[in-house]
């Protein structure tokens, strides 16, 4: 049995290449797609899988419900959740991870690194893999550092660094650390970046009084860890219960803490998905996957029972002969299965061959390691068999059902009958709906992203360089002051200042409410702004539009902001502030004009507004734009980055003159600089390179459509060989013959399109729900995609439409 199907399937490549290759090829394509996104979700959904104890740990996010604010659940906690927690529940295992900015020191070098200040039990409490030291110890000593791989050659030139010394500076000052252990360097799909770890110390949180423990605020990951899913379910029941507790009056009288902020306790395996937009993207990039393996086996169907009448003598001769339709049709199944096995080896080959342009145009690094992911690619294989033999079931079942003297005593093929060519049709109508639908979304997604790149943000982005060097821990006033003098004095510099209102960077995101005299104080009722501190001439250099009333001034007393540690009197003293056109609306005010003047109590203090100034989009374009306070600051010191307008030069010549004149302020601070539109495209990127990989997909999508449509069209052409031979004996031009057989290809497009239309608006329309700013519909993306798909058909069938009109009807007729 198998000697002939492997006969067989040898045969039906070589008696018939042109209906072979383009079924292996359609195939191929459609499960190359399938593979290459089956594979990105698996890198996507796989994030922390390094960890063997990723199944038993859960972060802890926070859900508010202050006005004003998105009630979606945000990873991360107050710096002493977890203290908190352990006080009530004594059973629990938990650790932190607390980012925080390190200068690394080498010789004359510095280098800015990120640290993990993290409890002592995190290496094993995570089971991080290790190349050298204990994990159970190597973070006892709050004199050691732990650092990857990575970092281990790239400052000591090797992965043997135990025993080494590095020096670093931060919050706590500059010291040298042991190195006590070196971990293996994690995958790229991990959002923990563990490069160097040390242990949090009671001095570097004696730092942070104001806001350990103070309920709301968010500085670090906390993460548990239960021996079954069913404790983790058991705290979560009382999360609520335990943050009224500890929250109490904090948020005003008669207020609970559940009522504006719930606990919520996040498996790791979701925590990098924990965003629905960005699950709904991948999801969706994984069903474009299925799509295309199912427009691919649909292509096989078609082409199976279009081609099904050339081996209808095959099928009646073998029947004659005896043989039984069951053992004709496992022959079919036999070969759909080699098909298969050839296609998807193909398609990996393809996989592989083009996977560095994929994670080019994705902004992706996705690999293949047949060793570790054999088991995976066996399981797709599996998928692909199975609905391929699911596929194969009714050409196989249709050839086997021939009836010898009927084919035999006809001179003409069949082909499946008025049911076959409805099936084929119906197969035709559902992949170019497919394909209509991916072009119209395509469209869609391409002028959306335009949009939100290229709309007025409410400020200025071209020229404007963000200096974070500024907010090193080791830098202080007069280092601050003196970079702002140096810079003002360089060539093309238009204007300098220091704010924390910083387009694209949401590190330092603060929260209050606001009340205007008479109204209720109260944390569920008050409106909620976020507030940032900003310098001279802030509005002036980013390009913030004034609504009404002024801006700061230095010569008002009262613009300063109140001190820190300020006196009982001085607490008692009116300040200014400005506010965006948003926070007048959430005021209940008429009009910006009468909000100048207004009185207020913001964060324990009398504020007076004397400005209103445009809303500005700092931040993701899905974001609604928050209301936003202003305080002025003549030396900002609360986090700031220095902002420099630069115009009549490159940027690179004054990133270079910016480095330069740090150099002189501060040498042993390493030198950071972006540009606005560098913080603002990691918000773009994501959208733009999932864009890029679904505009892949739409023209794989279309190209197997192609396909489909080119083999149909090639076997129905030679059918109607000798027809197309008598019309043009009786008079018909070559003309009227091309238009005949190309309208009959066209009209299932057309029906395709109109399928398609509603559903691609209701998709683009969901699609586009999660943007604060979005484009409108328009009907030109439903018409250029119809066009697309009629050119794509024409041009598949056109010119073979044209070959068959400009045959000699001699040649067709000779054998009649």
């Amino acid at each position: 049995m198998l000697r002939s199907v492997l006969i067989a399937f040898w045969r039906s490549f070589t008696r018939h290449p042109l209906y072979g290759g383009l079924n292996l090829l359609g195939l191929s394509l459609g499960i190359a797609v399938f593979i290459a996104l089956s594979l990105l979700v698996r890198f996507e959904t796989g994030y922390e899988s390094w960890s063997p104890e990723r199944a038993k740990i859960y972060t802890v996010g926070t859900r508010y419900f202050f006005p004003g604010m998105t009630d979606e659940v945000r990873i991360g906690a107050m710096g002493g959740l977890t203290e908190e927690l352990k006080a009530s529940y004594p059973q629990l295992v938990t650790v932190r991870d607390w980012s925080n900015p390190v200068t690394v020191h080498k010789g004359s070098e510095v280098y800015a690194e990120q640290i993990e200040l993290v409890d002592p039990e995190f290496l094993s409490f995570f089971g991080v893999p290790m190349r050298e030291g204990d994990a159970a110890s190597a973070l006892n000593d709050p004199g050691s550092v732990v650092i990857s791989e990575e970092k281990a050659r790239k400052y000591f030139g090797t992965a043997d660094a135990v025993g080494k010394t590095l020096t670093l500076s931060d919050a706590e000052g500059r010291k040298p650390y042991v190195v006590s252990a070196v971990m293996r360097d994690l995958p790229k799909n991990a959002d923990l970046k563990l490069g160097l770890m040390r242990r949090i110390t009671p001095q570097r949180t004696a730092m942070e009084t104001s806001t350990w423990h103070h309920w709301g605020s968010v500085q670090l990951m906390a993460f548990l860890k239960f021996k079954e899913p069913a404790e983790a379910r058991a705290l979560q029941a009382q999360m609520d219960a335990f943050t009224d507790r500890q929250v109490g009056d904090s948020f005003g009288p008669g207020t609970k803490g559940s009522s504006l902020m719930k606990l919520v306790l996040v498996p790791l395996a979701d925590m990098h998905l924990i965003d629905p937009k960005q699950k709904a993207a991948i999801v969706t990039l994984g069903l474009v996957g299925v799509v295309a393996l199912g427009l691919a086996l649909i292509n096989y169907v078609n082409l199976a029972t279009a081609r099904a009448g050339l081996r209808a003598r095959e099928v009646a001769v073998r029947k004659t002969l005896g043989a039984r339709p069951s053992a004709l049709r496992l022959q079919f199944l036999g070969e759909a299965l080699l098909t298969l096995l050839v296609a998807f080896i193909v398609g990996l080959s393809l996989v592989e061959l083009t996977l560095p342009l994929i994670n080019a145009a994705g902004g992706l690094s996705l690999s293949l390691d047949y060793v570790k992911d054999g088991a995976w690619l066996a399981g797709l294989l599996g998928v692909v068999l199975l609905a391929g033999l699911v596929a194969a079931l009714y050409p196989a079942f249709a050839l086997s059902a021939f009836k010898p003297a009927q084919v035999l005593a006809s001179s003409r093929t069949p082909a499946g009958g008025r049911l076959g060519m409805r099936l084929r049709e119906g197969l035709v109508i559902l992949q170019f709906a497919a394909v209509v639908m991916a072009f119209t979304l395509m469209l869609g997604f391409i002028k959306q992203i335009e949009h939100i790149q290229s709309a007025d943000l409410g400020f200025k982005r071209d020229g404007l360089l963000l200096v974070n060097s500024i907010r090193d821990v080791n830098i202080n006033a007069a280092q601050r002051e003196g970079f702002q003098a140096a810079v003002r004095a360089l060539p093309n510099v238009t204007a300098v200042t220091l704010a924390n209102a910083i387009p694209g960077d949401q590190s330092n995101v603060n929260n209050s409410n606001i009340v205007l005299p008479g109204r209720r104080d109260k944390l569920t009722e008050s409106p909620t702004v976020n507030w940032s501190v900003v310098g001279p001439g802030y509005f002036e250099l980013i390009g913030i539009k004034l609504v009404a009333g002024r801006y700061f001034d230095p010569r008002f007393a009262e613009d300063q902001i109140w001190e820190e540690n300020e006196s009982e009197a001085d607490a008692k003293r009116l300040t200014n502030v400005i506010v965006s056109r948003l926070t007048v609306q959430r005021l209940g005010l008429k009009s910006p004009q009468a909000a100048v003047g207004q009185t207020a109590r913001f964060a324990d203090h009398s504020v007076r507004i004397v400005g209103v100034v445009e809303d500005a989009r700092f931040y993701h374009p899905s974001e609604p734009i928050p209301a936003k306070l202003y305080m002025f600051d003549a030396h900002v010191s609360y986090n700031p980055v220095g902002f420099v307008r630069y115009a009549g030069v490159s940027e690179s010549v004054m990133r270079e003159r910016l480095r330069k004149a740090w150099r002189q302020i501060a040498p042993d601070v390493p030198f950071e600089v972006t540009s606005a539109y560098e913080n603002l495209d990691k918000y773009y990127k994501p959208e733009r390179d999932r864009s890029n990989l679904f505009g892949v997909g739409a023209g794989v999508a279309a190209l197997i459509g192609c396909i489909g449509l080119y083999g149909m069209a090639a076997f129905n052409t030679s059918r109607r060989a000798r027809e197309i031979g008598l019309r043009k004996v009786l008079g018909a031009s070559r003309g009227q013959v091309v238009r005949l057989l190309t309208l009959q290809f066209l009209r299932p497009v057309l029906i395709a399109s109109v399928i398609a239309w509603p559903l691609a608006w209701l998709a683009l329309g969901q699609w586009l729900s999660q943007f604060d700013d979005a484009i409108g519909i328009s009907p030109l993306f439903f018409l250029i995609a119809t066009a697309a798909a009629l050119a794509i058909a024409l041009g598949t069938v056109g010119g073979l439409a044209l070959s068959s009109a400009s045959t000699e009807p001699g040649k067709a007729l000779r054998h009649q």
